[in-house]
């Protein structure tokens, strides 16, 4: 199943964002997408899940426009993880997670997905009573129930440790594998080095630029994305082989 953005152009008011995008999420890929602050990112991320409307260009999902299907069916191959929930849910973490599932009708086995992220012993807890980083893997959990095809996520590694930020990376590691398309925003260049197929920079200025780890990930280039100073961020070890 392939997501293709065509001509991509994105705009915050006056201002653009992303410039005339070329993109397709490929089956089997895990993409990266970094930026600073307020450069398009989580708009990308919304135009890509249908969610929002371009100013300019596409999106088609195996060749059909994205804006046809409706939401249903969108969600039945499209899963987006925003960067935070709007609260108001008041069941348990195990309602939670099944939610994931509604685009199918009835639920599969929950347990695996409770397992997976930890969350097993809180299944029958309130969702309002959780911590910041066990909301963020009942939000992981819930976007596995849906077992999506192609799987958008906006800062996944918010509010989690780094031994849960390892295990969500792999789990999109592992999802790429299953020849599943995923995309993920991220500040780590290691992080993207280490998980990422290819990578894609946004400059917030209407520039962009797709590669891989290798050809993009420089110091150089990270102060050009993030601004002075940050190449600091990059730990390059040669011991560790980009994907």
């Amino acid at each position: 199943m392939n997501l293709v953005a065509c001509q991509l152009t994105l705009r915050a008011g006056t201002r653009t964002l992303v410039d005339s995008l070329d993109l397709a999420l490929e089956p089997g890929e895990a993409l990266g997408i970094l930026g600073a602050n307020g450069a398009g990112k989580s708009t990308l991320l919304s135009v890509l899940a249908g969610l929002a409307s371009p100013a300019q260009g596409r999106v088609t999902l195996d060749g059909q426009p994205l804006a046809d299907l409706p939401p249903l069916a969108r969600a039945q191959h499209i899963g987006l993880l925003p960067q935070g929930d709007e609260g108001g849910f008041f069941g348990s973490v195990a309602d939670y997670v099944t939610l994931g599932h509604y685009p199918f009708g009835d639920p599969s086995d929950l347990a695996p997905h409770l397992a997976t992220w930890e969350l097993t012993e809180l299944a029958c807890r309130p969702l309002d009573t959780l911590s910041g980083g066990e909301r963020q893997r009942a939000r992981l959990a819930q976007l596995a129930m849906q077992q999506p095809r192609i799987s958008l996520l906006d800062e996944p590694l918010t509010h989690l440790d780094p031994a849960h930020q390892a295990r969500l990376l792999a789990w999109a590691r592992d999802e790429a594998e299953a020849g599943h398309s995923v995309a993920l925003t991220l500040h780590d260049p290691n992080w993207a080095a280490c998980h990422c197929d290819r990578l894609l920079f946004l400059y917030g200025d209407g520039r962009w630029q797709l590669g891989t780890p290798a050809g993009l990930l420089t110091p150089a280039s990270l102060e050009a994305l993030y601004g002075p100073g940050t190449a600091a961020l990059w730990r390059k070890d040669d011991r560790i082989q980009p994907v």
